[in-house]
């Protein structure tokens, strides 16, 4: 898995919890992707394995260097509430 250097130094000590192989999997098959303003891709995706909960994975323009990970507790609960597709 390609990274920046953020993800690497920053992202991944803030969330040492979310396994590569987690973000592999959203960014092969994501709930949502969305285009930012600055480039980057976002894309979401639950995982069974951390209680269903939703991790948004931010790649660069390229759509596979990741650049952050995290949990993403309000499009979870937006999800739960129905307002989220899936």
């Amino acid at each position: 898995m390609k990274s920046t250097r953020y993800f690497q130094e920053f992202a991944r000590q803030k969330h040492p919890e979310i396994e590569e192989s987690w973000i592999e999997r959203i960014l092969a098959n994501p709930l949502i992707t969305e285009h930012q303003a600055n480039g980057r891709i976002a894309y979401w995706g639950n995982i069974k394995e951390a209680e269903g909960r939703v991790i948004r994975v931010i790649t660069l323009d390229d759509g596979e260097t990741v650049h952050n990970a995290f949990f993403d507790r309000k499009f979870y609960k937006r999800q739960q509430r129905g307002e989220e597709l899936k």
